[in-house]
């Protein structure tokens, strides 16, 4: 299986001197960097496309459908930003920013945004979300799959160390650009064990010329 973790583009909360929002969309510039993006997915082999509810991940997601020919964009209320006090958004709503958007397979049963960051509380509490995407992932599709999947900054963190297996404490971290690619790899080696790589991290080469 292999796993392109992504992050939105700029969002209007990114933008210098601007009145913070819970749940912001694009900037200009993020439109820019995600219709970058999605040009470059247009060539990479994807299999299912997963986005966060939140509107900058919806959007960022829609320019890679949209190359995609309308894939279907699978929402999954798990990926929402750590720290984020969510409101979920119904169907219509995310339809505006992703028309390819699937009806939402369940709710959300709690806080996924959990409330508080990582040094306030429990540093490794977050770890614990990122175990369960990778897991219902890994569970959902098949063994050969490329998965796409939008989300943001402070959760792909968890989730880039959750899909290496790796510890994630407070002092780690996975840079993570406006539209980065991190990919991610498992394949069975020689001895018929499972081996994990790290194929690209933080790569926003598609940026080059967009900014």
């Amino acid at each position: 299986m292999e796993l392109i973790v992504i992050r939105h583009g700029e969002s209007l909360n990114n933008v210098p001197g601007s009145t913070w929002m819970p749940d912001p969309d694009l900037s200009p510039r993020g439109i820019e960097q995600a219709r970058a993006l999605g040009e470059r997915m247009a060539g990479v082999r994807i299999d299912a496309l997963l986005a966060s509810p939140l509107k900058r991940a919806l959007r960022t997601a829609n320019e890679i459908s949209i190359r995609k020919g309308n894939m279907p964009v699978r929402i999954l209320h798990e990926l929402v930003e750590i720290g984020t006090d969510y409101r979920t958004i119904c169907h219509a709503e995310a339809r505006a920013f992703c028309p390819a958007a699937l009806p939402y397979e369940d709710l959300p049963a709690g806080n996924y945004g959990d409330g508080y960051y990582l040094h306030i509380k429990d540093p490794w509490y977050m770890m614990s979300r990122g175990y369960r995407v990778i897991s219902r992932i890994r569970q959902t599709f098949p063994e050969d799959a490329a998965v796409a999947i939008v989300a943001h900054v402070g959760f792909n963190q968890r989730l880039l160390a959750a899909a290496l297996g790796i510890p994630c404490p407070p002092g780690l971290k996975f840079e993570q650009g406006n539209t980065c690619v991190n990919v991610i790899r498992y394949s069975l080696g020689e001895d018929g064990r499972e081996q994990t790589r790290l194929v690209l991290l933080n790569d926003t080469s598609h940026l080059r010329w967009h900014g």
